[in-house]
């Protein structure tokens, strides 16, 4: 049977390092920047999860305070449009007897107010005609 030698610089990574004659050294990783790599990569897996979970939450939340928010301006929208529908009815309902029985009197002499032509003013045209 064939006996496997494994070397402790076997389970490192070279890495090239260019020299100014352009050969390259290798440089290994320790164990201990190996152990610093992998909790940053862990950091930065676990950073991604929760930034995603909570993305999704953020949406899910937005989707439903917009159902809600179209819900409300649909009713306030026939609210609305059953008093279009009331106003418009009372509208077309005066008449002067109507106006007569709430107090309104018929204006013999009407007051205009009239602008000035020279001055840019408003001005209150009390003359009886």
């Amino acid at each position: 049977m064939r006996r496997i030698h494994i070397h402790e610089s076997q389970l490192t990574l070279p890495f090239l390092s260019a020299k100014a004659g352009g050969e390259g050294r290798a440089v290994a990783l320790s164990l201990e920047s190996r152990q610093r790599f992998f909790w940053l990569t862990v950091s930065i897996s676990v950073f991604s999860l929760l930034a995603y979970i909570y993305g999704i939450y953020a949406t899910a939340h937005h989707i439903a305070v917009r159902a809600h928010l179209e819900e409300q301006v649909a009713n306030i929208e026939s609210k609305l449009g059953a008093l279009e529908f009331a106003y418009i009815g009372l509208k077309n309902n005066v008449s002067m007897d109507t106006a007569h029985q709430f107090g309104f009197k018929d204006v013999r002499t009407p007051l205009y107010v009239s602008r000035d032509a020279h001055t840019d003013s408003l001005t209150l045209n009390t003359i009886k005609r």
